[in-house]
């Protein structure tokens, strides 16, 4: 085991190396960085975990803040040079015809792409080595004028079996501030807003028990797209609220979920830094601290065609601490399924998820991470420990690498993982 670590170690450096005596002419750019001339790094620490600023973004149907628009036109001069608006504040220049229609001026789409070399040595197949791990997503995104934000993902390839259904991932609209209020009404296939990070708001390429977790033969899980109806807002800059309700297929019932998050220090939700008195520094100019609860109640049947139905409900909350370089992420879920088996007489599952994860962000000039992760999951029928270290690097800020290693403790087995994954965005 050691001899195959050390291996994988050797391929990260290999790489590495790679990345610095290739040709560097290519900068890829994703989507909303060529729309809003901006880098990457505006919204993420390493893509694609997202910074306070990509998370206002987000909140915000994906239409760049105000404050941060006045910024990047301050100071630049007119084509004409008399002091009408620069053509990047999108007013008064050729494209005028173009911005008034609502139409973005650029194509918003971009490709991730990644791929994978996986050690496991408890694989179903006796394969331990596997070199197949592959997937292709196109997405596209932006927003029309400042009336309604969209997004959409698209699976072109993975390794493993996904069906045409499962292929278009997310597909949504954003209508903002409704009728001049601050309500936000989101429609479409998303992940029901109910903890602080999306699936794909991560560095390292495993999910978060809490959101990937299922129980028995229930296939849903916090994570997963829906057809759902959205209704969020910002309350006083600080204060998040979402509600929504879940149209699941063969149910007649609707499901329905809530969201409440509030945020102390560091940019609020609409991008506002607080004022910083430069004379007396104080560890509150540093730190920001975000808390959520959510729940989630439902209703889903058995997937082999028979009538009998599992009733569900999830509650958690999450903690996300940020500190000059560090931060650290808290995650629980608790809940009920009153027959996630589907049997004949039910059974009563109660699942508790833990997870928490710790991370240091080297910066400039090595755009480096270090993460640790702990996850406690408890579905009723096992219990499982997962202990996982990571480390991250990105010679360019839409490439990157990581180094992962996966230890999961069950009651009857040890599963240990290593992977080694590429990933670019263009």
């Amino acid at each position: 085991m050691l001899t195959k670590l050390m291996l994988l170690f050797s391929l990260l450096f290999f790489t590495c190396i790679l990345t610095f005596v290739c040709p560097r002419n290519a900068h890829a750019i994703a989507a909303f960085t060529r729309q809003y001339k901006t880098e990457c790094s505006t919204c993420h620490t390493l893509y694609p975990e997202l910074n306070e600023y990509g998370q206002t973004f987000l909140k915000n149907g994906y239409v760049y803040s105000e404050k941060r628009k006045e910024e990047k036109d301050v100071g630049k001069p007119s084509p004409s040079g008399k002091g009408e608006p620069s053509a990047e504040s999108g007013k008064g220049d050729k494209n005028e015809g173009i911005r008034l229609s609502g139409i973005p001026e650029l194509l918003p789409l971009s490709i991730t792409a990644n791929q994978s070399i996986l050690y496991d040595d408890n694989s179903p197949d006796g394969d331990d080595w596997n070199f197949s791990s592959r997937a292709v997503r196109l997405q596209g995104g932006g927003a029309f004028r400042e009336l309604a934000g969209f997004y959409a993902t698209y699976n072109l390839y993975n390794h493993a079996t996904v069906s045409d259904t499962d292929k278009l991932d997310e597909m949504f609209m954003v209508w903002r501030q409704i009728l001049g209020t601050p309500v936000n009404i989101k429609f479409g296939k998303f992940e029901p807003k109910l903890s602080l990070w999306k699936m794909s708001d991560k560095i390292i390429v495993t999910s978060m028990a809490t959101s990937s977790f299922k129980t028995g033969s229930s296939p849903f899980s916090m994570g997963t797209s829906q057809d759902a109806l959205e209704a969020n807002a910002i309350i006083g800059g600080r204060l998040f609220i979402a509600g929504g309700v879940v149209d699941s297929k063969g149910q007649k019932s609707k499901d329905g979920y809530g969201h409440l998050s509030v945020k102390f220090g560091g940019a609020d939700f609409r991008g506002n830094e607080p004022a910083v008195d430069f004379e007396s520094e104080s560890i509150w100019d540093y730190l920001t601290l975000t808390l959520a609860a959510y729940g989630y109640a439902g209703r889903n049947s058995d997937p082999y065609g028979s009538l009998i139905r599992n009733d569900f409900y999830r509650a958690g909350g999450d903690v996300d601490l940020l500190y000059k370089r560090w931060r650290l992420r808290m995650s629980a879920v608790s809940g009920n399924d009153n027959n996630p088996d589907y049997l004949m007489a039910k059974v009563n599952a109660r699942p508790l998820v833990l997870a928490s994860e710790l991370e240091y962000y080297f910066g400039s000039p090595i755009n480096f991470v270090g993460i640790f992760r702990y996850e406690y999951q408890n579905t009723g029928t096992d219990i499982v420990r997962r202990y996982i270290p990571a480390v991250a690097y990105t010679p360019l800020q839409n490439v990157k690498l990581v180094l992962q290693y996966n230890q999961e403790n069950a009651a009857i087995t040890t599963n240990k993982m290593a992977l080694l994954d590429v990933s670019f965005s263009f």
